[in-house]
């Protein structure tokens, strides 16, 4: 039985203080967080987390620039429950994550997972030379995220 075979089928609310969204490039010299507005997850089913820009916390001032701009919606059709496989996108960029649920109880689910951004087919406008280099990278993101009814 897999470990989110219990779960019921309605859906699940992201809970915006328990997540965190953690995106590296290759080596790790650059580093930074994101935050969630909101999102979504109904076992079974689609995924949806909303992420603001603006709240990206890195050392490297160029990294910011790249993440400009309205809010980023990451979105998965359908996501695998054993193992927990998320395939999706986030602004025009495919993302593929894998990991596991945690934790679950009658009230909530926390997951865990890890993966890639892969680089973006076309150069940002108006982003520059610094903008630009984070888009033209495969970025590795690794996610921590509790939902709750």
């Amino acid at each position: 039985m897999s470990d989110t075979a219990v779960l019921p089928r309605t859906g699940y609310t992201l809970r915006r203080d328990r997540c965190v969204i953690e995106i590296s490039s290759r080596p790790p010299l650059v580093r930074g967080r994101l935050t969630a507005t909101g999102g979504h997850w109904t076992p079974g089913s689609a995924l949806t987390v909303t992420l603001d820009p603006g709240s990206l916390r890195t050392g490297i001032p160029f990294l910011r620039r790249a993440f400009r701009g309205n809010e980023l919606t990451f979105t998965a059709e359908e996501v695998a429950e054993d193992p927990f496989v998320v395939e999706g996108s986030v602004a025009g960029r495919a993302v593929r994550l894998r990991g596991d649920v945690r934790h679950r109880d009658e009230d909530g689910v926390v997951v865990w997972a890890a993966g890639a951004v892969l680089p973006a087919r076309r150069k940002p406008p108006r982003a520059g030379r610094f903008g630009r280099w984070p888009a033209r990278r495969r970025l590795r993101v690794e996610i921590a995220i509790e939902f709750v009814r």
